[in-house]
């Protein structure tokens, strides 16, 4: 793992490294998008490791947003008067920060929140995660032969409980229309979202304390993919064992195990059934 952590040490930095610069006006997109923005090597005091940090700092402490058919990550400071975000492909790869005043809109703000509203130990790892855990050659191969044991007649609908950065999706194993992920991680859901926008739904919340909250059904989803790290009780994991119709796969790290449950399914459709008729 990287020795590199974004800390709320970093977040400080940024607010007070951001009010100190002197931001250009954009003119290109004076009419359509008004904006600011700093670049490196031509605003004053702004080398890239700056504007690398300061990308790592909105991505960890940012929230997504839309600008028309964009999601991007923006970080809006603490008064609430201005918003920043960055254009990059990889975060190495960043050269300048755009800022703007909150009161402009791009389109309808339907992006999902990955507001958690605690500190995850992810956290400050997120905008590294997903370079020091590659994929090793030929995991989604290996995944995929794993699944097809248990696949039905439709593409499957997904819930990763423990979801990271969305490796499920990251492997093609899901389409995000299809996929819904939870995680207390903020930073970590950022990354998700920035990589597969039209993520289907997002659970910015603990896995237990979300299965306490009753939002999902049995049989709701074909596949419940399940982080090992997360601690449940013999009750919550007979539920998500229900709320899975073909199978639950536990997750631990690049080692997966699945467990079919389509006869503990088949079974309470069958008792279910018999409830009915006999109700009746």
């Amino acid at each position: 793992m990287s020795e590199d952590r974004t800390t709320h040490a970093d977040l400080d930095w940024w607010l007070e490294f951001a009010a100190s610069r002197e931001w250009m006006f954009a003119k290109t997109y004076a009419e359509t998008a008004p904006h600011h923005y700093i670049v490196e090597g031509r605003t004053s005091g702004v080398t890239h490791e700056h504007v690398v940090r300061a990308a790592r700092v909105i991505h960890t402490f940012g929230q997504p947003g839309r600008y028309y058919s964009l999601t991007k990550i923006y970080l809006v400071s603490p008064d609430g008067e201005y918003r920043w975000w960055t254009e990059d492909n990889h975060f190495t790869d960043t050269t300048l920060v755009n800022r703007a005043t909150t009161e402009l809109f791009y389109g309808v703000q339907n992006a999902p929140s990955t507001a958690s509203g605690v500190w995850s130990e992810f956290d400050g790892v997120a905008t590294t995660w997903d370079a020091d855990h590659p994929a090793y050659d030929g995991e989604a191969e290996v995944h995929s032969v794993m699944l097809n044991k248990v696949r039905g007649t439709y593409p499957p609908h997904v819930l990763d409980l423990g979801c990271g950065t969305g490796r499920v999706l990251d492997l093609g194993l899901a389409t995000p229309d299809r996929y819904a992920g939870a995680d207390s991680s903020q930073a970590m859901l950022n990354m998700l979202v920035r990589k597969h926008a039209k993520v289907a739904a997002i659970y910015p919340m603990n896995v237990t304390d979300l299965l306490e909250t009753g939002t999902f059904t049995d049989g709701q989803f074909d596949w419940v993919f399940l982080d090992s790290a997360v601690q449940l009780t013999d009750a919550q994991r007979a539920q998500v064992e229900r709320i899975a119709r073909l199978a639950v796969i536990e997750v631990r790290d690049q080692v997966w195990a699945l467990k079919d449950v389509r006869e503990a399914t088949a079974q309470r459709l069958v008792a279910a059934g018999s409830g009915r008729r006999e109700a009746s």
